[in-house]
């Protein structure tokens, strides 16, 4: 991986970008996701509500409308999903993007009928929802969720992490990366 940092706000976070290099005909798939100082994405009653006070203004998004445009497809976690669900359809930040649930029990996620057309939920390897991504024509996937995002490190299939760092130290709370 290669490292380069850049900040966005000089007070307040920063945003530090892992790439590797890819082939020309793999599929993309990004990691943006904001953390804590102490390396939390969450805090231990899985809320993200601490993040609201580091963005200042709509055009203060540290960059992830920008990532959003570039981005066809989300593979996010069921907790992540169960999460960004209960800010309401209002607060939606996904805009019209596919989004794939990934759940151990597909047919247990609740999809509320406002993302019927654009959610859906189902259990495979990363390797196999990455196949089925390039095969339906996506090529530029962004995961999200903090154990979706393990998993598909460990499968080898993240070219770009952008962790969104914010100045707070939680203390605990739900690590980006598990104990090794």
């Amino acid at each position: 991986l290669v490292l380069v940092s850049k900040y966005t706000t000089a007070f307040s976070s920063s945003t530090t970008r892992f790439s590797r290099v890819q082939s020309n005909n793999e599929m993309k798939a990004t990691v943006y996701i904001a953390l804590t100082i102490d390396g939390y994405i969450a805090d231990e009653d899985g809320s993200v509500d601490f993040l609201t006070k580091f963005q200042t203004s709509a055009e203060d998004d540290m960059g992830f409308s920008s990532f959003l445009d570039s981005i066809d497809l989300m593979i996010m976690g069921r907790k992540t999903w169960d999460q960004v669900v209960s800010f309401g359809e209002e607060v939606w930040p996904y805009g019209e993007k596919p989004v794939w649930i990934w759940s151990r029990s597909p047919d247990s996620v609740m999809i509320p009928e406002c993302r019927k057309r654009q959610a859906r939920a189902m259990s495979s390897l990363p390797e196999e929802l990455i196949e089925r991504a390039a095969g339906e024509g996506y090529s530029h996937v962004y995961v999200d969720g903090g154990s979706t995002i393990q998993e598909f490190m460990k499968s080898n299939y993240i070219q770009e992490l952008i962790l969104a760092r914010v100045p707070l130290i939680l203390g605990d709370g739900i690590p980006l990366f598990s104990k090794v």
